[in-house]
């Protein structure tokens, strides 16, 4: 999906077990403003084979190698927030302003918490769960039950029900794997400079405020939006919001 305006080019990445097509509903308020290019991760739905592996960092380097030399605005959000983080710490000159939407991997992960995401996320159960597990597993995060999670629940059954499901049920546990191994955002992003936003939900069960806050320790000049009786999904739970704070945010970089 790309859309093409004049100031800037606004680059979104998008979770765990997602597509770019997650941002659709948010991307249409950045039409006027932003040229919007919503990438499609290796081992997504609809991205390209993982070539170098899941680890955060060649991740990273990949979406760098895809979105050309200029300096780019930069949301991620899940496990796309944790590859943009990396990507700011990597090469802060091309990441004009940097938005993490409930980023994973903000802090540093317990025993208890590494042991929760490794057992949600093992290719073998994925790969054994009935359509019902499926779709409660992908509704899990949400605290708006709209047309936003019900497509995200809609598009989750049809990629592990379809052509592609080993390759993404592999993906998801190795992404996972590849957060857990990675350094925490807070450590990646000190010392960078370029302005940062930080958003999460009151209901977040899986990068709630108190998490984003060891960014905000590393970055004191970040700003956090926590967005009352939303969830994980802010991009599909309430976008007309979320698209107002960013577009606000990179309109000000």
């Amino acid at each position: 999906m790309a859309v093409k305006k004049s100031k800037g080019t606004l680059v979104l990445l998008h979770g765990l077990g997602g597509s770019g097509e997650d941002w659709a509903a948010a991307a249409k308020h950045f039409a006027k403003d932003f040229t919007v290019h919503a990438l499609d991760l290796p081992g997504s739905a609809r991205g390209p084979q993982p070539g170098k592996g899941y680890e955060i960092a060649p991740l990273a380097r990949w979406v760098l190698g895809e979105i050309g030399k200029k300096p780019v605005l930069l949301a991620g959000h899940s496990l796309g927030g944790r590859v943009a983080g990396d990507m700011a710490a990597l090469a802060p000159d091309r990441v004009r302003a940097l938005a993490l939407v409930s980023p994973l991997g903000s802090a540093p992960y317990s025993l208890l918490d590494r042991l929760k995401w490794k057992a949600m996320s093992r290719r073998a159960l994925l790969e054994s769960v009935p359509e019902s597990s499926i779709r409660n597993a992908a509704g899990y995060g949400f605290a708006v039950h709209g047309p936003g999670r019900a497509g995200f629940v809609a598009r989750t059954v049809a990629v592990r029900t379809g052509p592609r499901r080993e390759e993404v049920v592999q993906a998801v546990e190795k992404y996972v794997d590849g957060v857990l191994a990675a350094p925490p955002l807070g450590e990646r992003l000190k010392g960078t400079s370029m302005p940062l936003l930080l958003v999460t939900g009151t209901r977040d069960p899986l990068a709630p405020a108190e998490e984003l806050r060891a960014i905000q320790d590393a970055r004191p000049d970040a700003a956090l939006l926590v967005m009352p009786g939303i969830g994980h999904y802010a991009l599909l739970e309430d976008p007309p919001r979320l698209a107002r704070a960013l577009r606000d945010f990179f309109a000000a970089a």
